[in-house]
């Protein structure tokens, strides 16, 4: 039921000129033609790399993917191996580059997934991600004394997954020795552009989701680094994704035969390099249907809420609100597991979903927070009422598709907005479902993206 989304892209690296949002600069660019970009879309469990034709976007040669464990142990971490992720990223980089040239590199990332760096530039942690909530005991604190001031001046509430220094000040709370070790606090393109071409910088879209930027003027908070234990010269420069950093250093270029000195952009997060792929403008909505589902609206009149996240795009001068239905599209996927395992996936995301459309049922999911909720700081669950010996499946598909349209509704109501989406964009596993489900979807003629984070890539350039 997807269609394929091929953009058509602009290509000049041009500076922001003030009051130009970042679509107006891309739609102002002039093409870049014969440009070979490499495209890393660096994701929580796996790399997905391309390479992409600079004036169309199109791919050439194969989409290849890297997969890599998410540890979880001990209970409420979420971290990555760093050096399992970079040979991940070489074994994807040398499947996507077989024979083809390239001319350029560029990234967009997880957010916000933390790297520590010691003296050698080495990783002083595991990459902690933005699914890791072991701080929950310190955003907790600094909720309860800080938590209005910290959402006026950050964008955002000091949460335990989503704002990176949260976690860095409840680690180094337990491991002070930490702070004598920390030469660099980067987040996950930084630390890639780091080791690819030696230099590195911070883009703002992530940031903002360090808790140490102030929101408005996109600058590191002296008072926040004080309090989060963070000291400014860690940190690199706030500068637009769409920046070259450096040229690829020659011991890779070697190792991947590539060509040294090529440019690598700095990047975006994953959901701001789908929204360039998009073409989005305010008005249109982003629906990104995962483990929970993301809806995303481009701003240039932002306004912090505890509903919702608030930050910049990475390029130009826009921002983003970012709200959660924690009802997602793997849902779909733990149901079948748990009561639909002898039915064909076909038939079930076909007939059976068709059927509990439309099956009336006295079973609720309720409350709904399957994929717990990260907008807050206290762990949420859900709970299926009103069973009986009479339940079946159909009843438990049914009531988890109607918890999926109320979250829906509540997280469109927390983007702040009251007027419809002018245009809809729909990417990830369950967005076929997600678009018969929602009938203001299927009147909006909602548009279908695939791997629009990788081919967003090519609007950096």
């Amino acid at each position: 039921m997807s269609s394929r989304f091929r953009s058509h892209l602009c290509h000049k690296e041009v500076s922001c000129a003030p009051g130009s949002s970042a679509l107006d600069l891309f739609r102002l660019s002039g093409h870049r033609g014969g440009m070979n970009i490499l495209a890393l879309d660096i994701g929580t469990s796996s790399i997905k790399c391309a390479v992409l034709d600079g004036a169309s976007s199109r791919v050439l040669g194969p989409v290849a993917k890297a997969h890599y464990p998410l540890e979880q142990s001990p209970r409420d971490a979420a971290c990555i191996q760093p050096e399992v992720l970079w040979q991940a990223i070489e074994v994807a980089i040398h499947e996507a580059t077989h024979e083809l040239e390239v001319d350029a590199i560029g990234i967009s990332c997880l957010t916000p997934c933390l790297v520590l760096l010691d003296q050698q530039d080495q990783p002083l942690l595991p990459l902690v991600t933005h699914l890791d909530r072991r701080a929950r005991p310190t955003a907790r604190t600094l909720d309860a004394t800080y938590g209005n001031e910290f959402l006026r001046e950050t964008g955002n509430r000091p949460l335990p997954g989503g704002i990176s220094a949260i976690f860095f000040r409840h680690y180094a709370s337990q491991h002070p020795e930490l702070l004598n070790q920390v030469h660099r606090y980067l987040h996950l393109n930084s630390w890639v552009c780091l080791k690819l071409t030696g230099e590195t910088g911070f883009d703002p879209g992530n940031a903002c989701f360090t808790g140490l930027c102030n929101w408005e003027d996109l600058s590191w908070s002296s008072a926040w680094c004080t309090l989060l234990g963070v000291q400014p010269h860690w940190l690199p420069a706030i500068v637009p994704g769409n920046s070259t950093v450096g040229g690829l250093r020659p011991v890779w270029a070697e190792a991947w035969n590539l060509k040294p000195g090529i440019p690598v952009k700095l990047g975006l997060p994953d959901t701001s390099s789908a929204i360039l792929a998009a073409g989005m403008e305010p008005g249109d909505l982003l629906h990104l249907v995962g483990t929970t589902q993301v809806l995303a609206i481009l701003t240039d009149a932002p306004e912090p809420s505890a509903q919702r996240l608030t930050r910049h795009l990475g390029v130009g001068e826009s921002y983003l609100h970012v709200a959660h239905n924690p009802v997602g599209g793997v849902a779909l996927d733990w149901l079948q597991a748990l009561c639909f395992s002898d039915i064909p996936a076909e038939e079930y995301y076909g007939r059976y979903m068709q059927e509990a459309l439309h099956h009336q049922t006295a079973v609720l999911l309720d409350p709904l927070f399957l994929g717990g909720d990260r907008l807050e700081i206290e762990e949420k669950t859900a709970g299926f009422q009103n069973l009986s010996l009479s339940t079946n499946r159909l009843d438990l598909l049914a009531a988890l598709l109607q918890a999926m349209r109320a979250g829906h509704r509540i997280a469109w109501n927390n983007l702040g907005r009251t007027q419809k989406p002018r245009r809809i964009f729909l990417s990830g596993g369950g967005a076929a479902v997600v678009r018969q489900l929602l009938p203001e979807y299927q009147q909006a003629g909602g548009v279908e993206l695939d791997q629009a984070s990788l081919l967003g890539i090519s609007r950096l350039f």
